[in-house]
């Protein structure tokens, strides 16, 4: 019997398929090195890019609170200001990097705040009224962001009479960490290269180093 000889239409189709594949593992390593071609100078941008949350599906995990908390102790600054990632956990998103900061960091960044002011004021080491002022100033900011986080997530959890007994209550939460792998990623995506926003009304130049 002869063997079916390899006509030209099968050989157009394999070669399709062997490019298509190629494309496919070598578009990520293009994407890459076309931004890194934008590196040396900063960009300046309108950016329009406007989504919503992290992109992304975060699953859901189970918090007790710790009361008291004893791994962050109120005067270990070292400690506190570990919960906020870098850059203050600012991420870029879209083809031209928009940059945005995320709720979480931006309420945890709240949190330490009121606790160094509160710590600071307890101790007396405001040196002038300047710094007293404009620690508590933005204490006011912080709470305000805190009370409109809290409305917004509305947690709903039952709660045993009695605050001492909040501890023994789980809470089903979204999962942090997987929140602080996707900042550690795309960060790492977008190193060194920076970025200048057009200035408007409403911003300002800015750099994504002096985040």
């Amino acid at each position: 019997m002869t063997a079916p000889k390899f006509g030209l239409t099968s050989l157009l189709v394999l070669l399709t398929v062997i490019s298509s594949v190629f494309n496919c593992l070598l578009s990520p390593y293009v994407r890459r090195l076309s931004v890194l071609f934008e590196k040396g100078t900063p960009q300046e941008r309108n950016f329009e890019y406007s989504p919503i949350e992290v992109p992304g599906s975060f699953s859901a995990t189970v918090m007790t609170l710790e009361v008291p908390d004893t791994q962050y102790p109120m005067d270990d600054h070292h400690k506190w200001a570990s919960i906020v990632p870098e850059k203050r956990g600012f991420i870029r998103l879209g083809p031209d990097g928009h940059p945005f900061s995320i709720a979480l960091y931006h309420q945890l960044h709240c949190v330490n705040a009121l606790r160094f002011t509160y710590v600071t004021a307890r101790e007396g080491l405001f040196k002038t009224e300047e710094q007293r002022s404009g620690a508590f100033g933005h204490a006011n900011h912080c709470l305000d962001v805190l009370r409109h986080s809290v409305l917004c997530k509305t947690d709903t959890t039952l709660l045993p009479a009695g605050s001492s007994r909040e501890a023994s209550v789980a809470r089903r939460c979204r999962n942090s960490t997987q929140v602080l792998e996707y900042v550690h990623k795309n960060q790492a995506f977008w190193e060194g290269i920076p970025y200048t926003m057009a200035p408007s009304p409403q911003t300002s130049k800015a750099s994504w180093d002096s985040s």
